[in-house]
């Protein structure tokens, strides 16, 4: 086990997060987190906003091709 990832609870439960995963997961201050438990171990999943969402997803216009391109398909399986 790394030495550099063990981190410490304070008396009012916060932990640190070392610079090394803040860096690779680009987490920011203020950000939110959600912490699930997964078969006995904790999660930290950090919460996107709507507009890093928007900018990592596609486009009104891509969606409405793919839209439109599905619709095509189908009336052409109808047929």
């Amino acid at each position: 086990m790394n030495t550099k990832n063990i981190v410490k609870i304070t008396n009012k439960g916060m932990i640190s997060i070392p610079v090394n995963f803040r860096k690779k997961f680009n987490l920011r201050d203020g950000q939110y987190m959600m912490v699930i438990e997964d078969e006995g171990s904790l999660r930290l999943i950090p919460i996107k906003t709507i507009e890093e969402l928007q900018e990592e997803g596609p486009s009104v216009e891509e969606v409405l091709k793919l839209i439109k391109k599905s619709r095509k398909e189908d009336l052409e399986l109808e047929k």
